[in-house]
């Protein structure tokens, strides 16, 4: 399988272009789930936004009015602002099945990630008119799953609408820091995307004409002038108005996978076998098999077992005086060890470890580690509480996260 495309501070030539759209026309799909499976208890987060762009003459579209420019437009993907998205394609292929390279674009690192319009909408019904594709993610993709595109006129009012509707989840990257820069910044993007798109096809209502990719004839990419400045993150909820009048945006995302891994690295930085014994129990309670077709080696019940005893054996070394810090490098090179293993397992254990989640996990326990050797100082130190008992307080709040991350994870 062909892995993630990436380059930094510069894109790819016509030539090179040409190559990988010629080779994405033969990837398969990166997610197998179809569109009504994909819902958020599923895994799947969702994503969308609508405004009305434009009022045109009432009744159904005449072929040579506003609907039909907007209709080129999307057609073309003059929605996508170049500075985020940049697309690349072939127009002379057909619109259903068509592959197309989304170029996206950040500060720094660029991705070249391929799709399919994998359905279309064109419907004539009595009450409004539809017009619209959907992209379906391929192999290489940093993310997975179906975005429709549509564009609706209300034959009564003449009211031109245009409406962006996605399930996603992560797909492939190629790299740690991908992932986490991903974490941290995809949504601000994914936002600012959507304003600026409706943004856009308003701005072509006021000049009328697209612009056609400058350099490649066979590629197009309709551009629309809307500013050189670098991407204002106004996007954010309330204030739409400032990019043109969103006045429905809907973001519905599994964030409680992120705290998950967040939660159980913190765990092992509290009990560095208690976190792993905990996740094993449950996974071999309602094993999830891997993608490979072999069981989450935490899934195991011969592991639960001999996790279960390691963690017993933990609690009670615990509390001794000679026990070693949790802050020293053997014992702190085992929490990270812990939470790299059960942060990624518990965020997504029907699917490969990913290196992103694990990293976080691992960070997450060792910023643990310390947080609490210092609340433990405090308390037996200054409190003046026996060691026994600021451990068994511990063992309490560790015990608590624990069950508050068992019932996340369903």
């Amino acid at each position: 399988m062909t892995d993630v495309e990436w380059r930094w501070l510069r894109g790819w030539s016509k030539d090179e272009v040409l190559a990988r759209l010629d080779q994405a026309a033969t990837l398969p799909l990166n997610f197998e789930t179809p569109e009504e499976e994909m819902t958020l208890d599923n895994g799947w987060s969702q994503v969308e936004s609508q405004a009305v762009i434009a009022h045109d003459r009432p009744g159904p579209p005449s072929g040579d009015d506003a609907f039909d420019r907007l209709k080129h437009a999307v057609t073309h993907f003059g929605f996508s602002d170049p500075r985020i998205v940049y697309g690349h394609f072939d127009a002379s292929e057909p619109l259903k099945g068509r592959p197309m390279l989304l170029e996206l674009r950040t500060l720094g690192p660029r991705y070249l990630c391929p799709v399919r319009i994998g359905a279309v909408r064109a419907e004539n019904e009595a009450e409004r008119t539809v017009f619209g594709f959907r992209f379906d993610t391929l192999w290489g993709h940093i993310e997975a799953g179906r975005e429709w595109f549509l564009l609706s006129k209300d034959h009564g009012s003449g009211e031109l609408r245009f409406h962006i509707k996605a399930s996603w989840r992560e797909g492939h990257f190629p790299n740690w820091w991908s992932y986490v820069g991903f974490e941290l910044v995809g949504r601000r993007y994914q936002r600012a995307w959507h304003h600026l798109a409706h943004a856009r096809l308003r701005e072509l209502m006021r000049t009328g004409h697209l612009e056609r990719h400058p350099e490649v004839e066979e590629l197009l990419h309709a551009e629309l002038r809307v500013g050189h400045k670098p991407v204002q993150f106004y996007s954010q909820r309330g204030t739409g108005r400032r990019l043109g009048g969103v006045e429905r945006e809907v973001e519905r995302v599994r964030r409680d996978r992120l705290l998950t891994t967040v939660g159980f690295g913190v765990l092992a930085g509290m009990r560095a076998l208690s976190a792993p014994a905990l996740l094993s129990h449950q996974l071999s309670r309602e094993p999830v098999e891997a993608p490979e077709g072999r069981s989450h080696v935490l899934a195991s019940p011969k592991a639960s077992r001999v996790l279960a005893v390691l963690a017993a054996g933990e609690l009670a070394a615990d509390k001794t005086p000679w026990i070693p810090a949790r802050i020293s490098p053997p014992a702190l090179v085992g929490r990270a060890l812990s939470g790299a293993l059960t942060g990624a397992a518990a965020a997504a254990p029907h699917r490969r470890l990913s290196a992103g989640r694990a990293l976080l996990g691992a960070a997450a326990a060792v910023a643990s580690s310390f947080a609490f050797y210092e609340l433990r100082r405090l308390a037996t130190n200054r409190l003046g509480l026996p060691n026994v008992v600021a451990g068994l307080l511990e063992d309490a709040v560790a015990v608590a996260l624990g069950g508050r991350l068992l019932t996340a994870m369903h």
